[in-house]
């Protein structure tokens, strides 16, 4: 029986591989299945036992060990290629509710929707058009949107995106001769729970009616100057105050005790000195209260009334000086003995009024006085000893409007 001879080599056409086997075959022998040990008793593979036969005169060939090896080592060429990096598309974001996007408070739906539209979130399913929605947030943070009601004259934005509101129903003309649009638009609101309907185009210009319509009886150059209740409101004659007309001013310790720091800074700003303060806050019968304390400022009471000395000043000195003070602020008159609704047995100073700050309604009174040319005094009679340049009238005006009507 032929004895297997165990040979290396690739495979051909008369032979097969089996393992790292390989058994060379002749033409004249068939080999058993049985004959053959092979190592590790494993059974020959079929391919083996239906090979074909080399012809007589052909020689197996031979390979040495090293050209195996490099035949074994070597991996199909498609197995050592990479794959090409394939880019899959990006996923879509779930679309997320929109948020209380101004924080916790009210929103209208078409603002909202707007909103989302916007950013690209998904608006609550709420109804739409004009309703007022809520918005606040759940003990895990999440936005929760509630629909509160339907706003049967539409829905309108508030001073904050997260304070919005329906719109309150056309209030009835109810002016009698004329009123400032924003003050109207006031009164409508706080006291009938209406809006008036021109607003907010027409704050500052005159209100009127016309057979039951509102109009605009004016447009207000500089503005609206609103009056005390019962009074018809009217145009403001002046600008409004500037920085070329109120310049800032050092702010120092104060020169007189009694005084507003404002007002002590406005008075040096005037070229007054603590000399020639003569009172401020006082109780003395001729003063008649006007001397009273009217607040207090950082810790200390104060007076928006000061009287200063004139003996030592000139007539044209005095008419200077009144004009220094009202480019500072203060409503001020030359009391002259015998002139203007002074009495002539009283002594003569100049006395004013820092217009910026709260004061007690006497004070008030002589202001608005000084806005018309009056003397401030009981008579309201016209003060001719200094014409008030149209231009101070219009400063004083301005600071007065900070806390009254002028």
């Amino acid at each position: 029986m032929l004895q297997p001879r165990p040979i290396m080599f690739q495979t051909f056409s008369s032979c097969t591989l089996s393992l790292a086997l390989f058994f060379s075959c002749t033409s004249d022998e068939n080999l058993e299945m049985s004959d053959v040990e092979l190592i590790g008793g494993e059974a020959p593979p079929t391919s083996m036992m239906n090979s074909p036969t080399l012809p007589q005169d052909a020689s197996p060939p031979t390979l040495d060990q090293n050209d195996v090896e490099e035949s074994l080592d070597e991996s199909p060429p498609e197995l050592d290629q990479e794959l090409p990096d394939q880019e899959l598309p990006d996923a879509e974001p779930m679309p997320t509710t929109c948020d209380c996007y101004a924080g916790v408070g009210q929103y209208c739906a078409s603002l909202v929707r707007a909103y989302a539209t916007d950013r690209g979130c998904t608006p609550p399913p709420l109804s739409g058009g004009d309703h007022l929605w809520s918005c606040a947030h759940s003990s895990d943070g999440v936005s929760v949107w509630t629909e509160l009601e339907f706003c049967g004259h539409g829905c309108e934005g508030g001073e904050l995106a997260s304070a919005d509101r329906c719109a309150l129903h056309p209030c009835e003309c109810f002016v009698r001769v004329s009123w400032c649009g924003a003050s109207a638009g006031r009164h409508g609101e706080d006291n009938l729970n209406c809006r008036v309907p021109l607003l907010p185009e027409h704050d500052n210009d005159l209100l009127g009616c016309d057979q039951g319509e509102w109009v605009v009886l004016e447009s207000c150059e500089y503005g609206c100057l609103e009056q005390a209740t019962g009074t018809p409101d009217d145009c403001r004659p002046f600008p409004d105050l500037g920085e070329e007309r109120w310049p800032d001013c050092p702010s120092t310790p104060l020169l007189h005790s009694g005084l507003h720091p404002e007002a002590s800074d406005r008075l040096r700003c005037a070229g007054v000195t603590a000399n020639r303060i003569t009172q401020t806050i006082g109780s003395a019968p001729a003063s008649a209260g006007y001397h009273a304390s009217d607040g207090t400022a950082n810790g200390q009471q104060y007076c928006a009334a000061v009287d200063l000395r004139t003996r030592d000043l000139s007539t044209a000195q005095v008419r200077s000086l009144l004009d220094q003070l009202g480019r500072n602020g203060f409503a001020a008159w030359y009391r002259q003995p015998g002139a203007d609704g002074w009495p002539s047995n009283q002594s003569p100073h100049i006395h004013a009024v820092f217009a910026g700050v709260r004061m007690k309604s006497q004070l008030r009174g002589q202001v608005r006085d000084f806005l018309e040319n009056r003397n401030g005094l009981s008579s309201h009679s016209i003060y001719r000893f200094w014409d008030i340049p149209v231009e101070v009238k219009a400063l004083i005006s301005e600071l007065f409007g900070r806390h009254y009507t002028p």
